[in-house]
């Protein structure tokens, strides 16, 4: 007892010496230098991000660098002024515009992350992956690599609207949750070492990306992020190079996300991913060989001629002499479709009938498909030995009869390419509408109906 009240004698002399000796003077801090985030005369920077974030959407943007937002123990570059804009305006173009679109002009300013931060480069993890964006209790989203960002390549921009897709989709799940009946489509399939699991491990289990395996809250936002960032057709292509079981699970996915989508927000999700994928198309416009193939996007190209309005002068005379041989031999020539199938293969089919239509008949021939996907350059080469049953035997039925038309395909090349420019309508969709041209004669082509 006797060693503690000394000990409170000092301290209560030390205290009485400090207080007799206070001064009041003022303190000479540069708060500024401190936290650059304390801004006193706004550049053309934080003007334009308060006209395009904050004042339409409360939604702060800090690119002055703060550590404190970030994680500790990294080593996290600033990112540049410079870049601040150009990431943003994709930020507002693809993700925001499009929810405007689909779920209304308020849907955004109720729903939304209130502060993004910026920083120059990725964060890098022990596991050998690299964080690209993170979102914090549905207020704060991180977006990283900025310094690298390039808004005029699509990957780049897919990249990093890719991270917020799947940012967003969970603050929407913390609004209203998904159905838990989701997680049970690939139980058992779930693995936290996903870094070390291949790719094509994840297709087979039903997983859209390696990261979805981690979780089901994770597997529900990487299956929502790629289907809009994907778009349909791209989509579908993955998904039929996977097996029965697993095109089975990513449909069963898919369908939770569009039900989710719906009945949470009353959003039509097929419409929302339209208007991403119109977003990105102004950033890269799509390219019809890019876009054709097995396990790439479409796998069908459907026309009838005969109704379909301007069809080459060359191709449709052929077709129609084709018409007019067939008739003669009691037949009715309808329509043909092609096929885009794995290894290169492409099946042509023509669909007929009797002089009454009362039966409709098939004619199946397989050329080799060679497609540069970069310059379009295409063709089509019959195979010497073609597969046995009825429909590859109708097609010797009526060789003859469609000689000319067989022939127009098979010789010389073509160049794919859209038809918009002779046809207005939408390019990049089910349903748009694709051409090849012949390398000799841009006016002569034959044209279809892109599908899967």
């Amino acid at each position: 007892m006797k060693k503690t009240f000394k000990y409170g004698l000092v301290a209560l002399a030390m205290f009485t010496i400090l207080t007799s000796c206070k001064k009041e003077s003022k303190l000479n801090a540069n708060l500024d230098a401190i936290d650059q985030n304390i801004i006193k005369d706004k550049n053309s920077t934080d003007i334009w991000l308060d006209q395009n974030f904050l004042n339409p959407y409360n939604i702060e943007t800090k690119y002055r660098f703060d550590r404190f937002e970030l994680a500790s123990g990294k080593n996290i570059t600033p990112p540049a002024v410079e870049q601040v804009i150009p990431a943003m305006e994709m930020v507002r173009d693809v993700w925001i515009r499009p929810y405007e679109v689909a779920g209304g002009g308020d849907f955004i300013k109720k729903i939304s992350p209130k502060q993004f931060v910026l920083a120059g480069s990725a964060e890098y993890n022990s596991n050998g992956s690299i964080t690209l964006g993170t979102a914090e209790g549905g207020r704060k989203i991180v977006l990283y690599v900025i310094n690298s960002f390039d808004k005029t390549n699509i990957n780049s921009v897919k990249q990093m609207i890719q991270v917020i897709q799947h940012e967003y989709t969970h603050i929407l799940n913390q609004t209203v949750d998904f159905s838990p009946e989701y997680q049970t489509v690939s139980r058992g399939g779930y693995e936290a070492n996903w870094t070390q699991r291949p790719l094509s491990e994840a297709y087979s289990l039903g997983f859209i990306t390696q990261y979805a395996r981690v979780s089901p809250i994770e597997d529900f936002a990487e299956q929502s992020s790629n289907m809009l960032m994907l778009g349909r057709v791209q989509y579908n292509a993955i998904v039929a190079t996977t097996p029965a079981d697993a095109q089975v699970k990513l449909k069963k996915k898919e369908q939770y996300v569009v039900d989710y989508f719906k009945t949470a927000f009353n959003i039509d999700f097929y419409q929302l991913q339209k208007e991403v994928q119109k977003a990105l198309f102004k950033v890269s416009p799509p390219v019809l060989s890019r876009l054709t193939g097995y396990g790439v996007g479409y796998t069908t190209l459907y026309s009838n001629p005969s109704t379909d309005p301007n069809q080459s002068a060359e191709f449709l005379g052929l077709w129609n002499a084709a018409r007019t041989s067939m008739a003669a031999g009691g037949f009715v020539l309808k329509d043909f479709l092609m096929t885009f199938k794995a290894n290169n293969v492409m099946t042509l089919r023509y669909t007929f009938t009797n002089a009454t239509g009362t039966t409709t008949y098939f004619a199946d021939a397989d050329y080799t498909l060679a497609l540069n996907a970069n310059t379009g350059l295409t063709t089509f080469t019959l195979m010497a030995t073609q597969p046995t049953g009825t429909t590859y035997s109708n097609m010797g039925v009526i060789n003859a009869r469609m000689a000319g038309v067989n022939s127009y395909f098979s010789t010389g090349s073509f160049r794919a390419n859209w038809i918009n420019q002779i046809i207005p309508g939408e390019i990049g969709y089910l349903g748009s509408l694709g051409a090849f041209y012949k390398t000799t004669n841009a006016n002569s082509y034959f044209y279809g109906t892109m599908g899967q």
